[in-house]
């Protein structure tokens, strides 16, 4: 199981590494214009923080071609760069090039099922569906990671994105997902629990005061 951050934002991102939670981070042309006019030089700066950071690129559309775009994003770090592409007809061909030329790729807003068998057709990595989109999208199956867990036959990550609260993030992993990416406020409350933290509060005040040294 993994978890990734869902946001370009240095400060989210600093914030959540310090968490030990987060093996990297999804980012998509939404949530990088909120913090950058230069979505790959941006990047560029979030991989330079930390040698060990993943990193999922979506084209913008910044630079004109999606494609050279891609390539650019690619180039950045080959070993820690995964390329998001939609799951539509566009999306699906330009994966295709991509992952005939060594690229590590994921269909995105995988809304249906069949989204699976594509994805394993082309090689890609993974596929990410929008969660709670689907929840509450009536053309869209309700348990859409189950579904597509179903039809898995080979090595493909389902990464469940679009997760706004803590029971859509326990639930992706009880459907079949391989990792979770959510905003920072849904991270903070993995480790948040009033019967935890009072546990922790007893235990400390056990030798509240005492003044020992280490030998």
């Amino acid at each position: 199981m993994s978890i990734y951050l869902d946001s370009a934002d240095p400060e989210d991102v600093r914030a959540a590494w310090e968490t030990g939670l987060i093996r990297g981070l999804t980012t998509n042309p939404t949530l990088l214009r909120r913090v950058t006019d230069d979505p790959l030089r941006h990047c560029s700066a979030l991989l330079a923080k930390t040698d060990e950071l993943e990193l999922f690129y979506q084209p913008t559309g910044a630079y004109g071609d999606p494609e050279s775009e891609a390539w650019a994003a690619w180039r950045l770090d080959p070993e820690r760069i995964t390329l998001k592409l939609m799951s539509t007809p566009s999306g699906v061909a330009l994966a295709r090039r991509l992952v005939d030329g060594g690229a590590r790729v994921a269909l995105t807003a995988a809304q249906n099922p069949s989204v699976m068998i594509v994805a394993e057709t082309l090689g890609c990595t993974a596929v990410i569906p929008y969660v709670d989109r689907a929840w509450r999208d009536q053309r869209t199956e309700t348990h859409l990671v189950r579904a597509l867990a179903e039809l898995r036959r080979g090595k493909t990550r389902i990464i469940a994105a679009s997760v706004k609260n803590p029971g859509q993030f326990v639930q992706a992993y009880l459907d079949g997902a391989d990792a979770v990416t959510a905003p920072l406020d849904v991270l903070r409350t993995v480790t948040q629990d009033p019967a935890s933290a009072e546990a922790e509060e007893a235990f400390t005040a056990e030798y509240a005061g005492a003044t020992l040294h280490l030998p």
